[in-house]
């Protein structure tokens, strides 16, 4: 039996395999921003910690 991790971890190596097969130049860039945001989707539940300091650049700045 796998464990989640290691089934997320190998959801995300499929997810980068199939882009990398898709070709950047093949998608459009509207495809390929969704793709990478996938991959961040993976990614993030993998690690709430970077999940969390993502958010952080969501924020607009403080220009203080």
């Amino acid at each position: 039996m796998c464990s989640p991790e290691g089934e997320g971890i190998d959801r995300l190596a499929d997810a980068i395999d199939d882009l990398a097969d898709a070709g950047a130049d093949a998608l459009t860039p509207e495809e390929l921003a969704a793709r990478i945001a996938g991959l961040w989707s993976i990614v993030e539940a993998l690690d709430p910690e970077i999940a969390r300091r993502r958010s952080l650049y969501d924020r607009p700045r403080s220009t203080d």
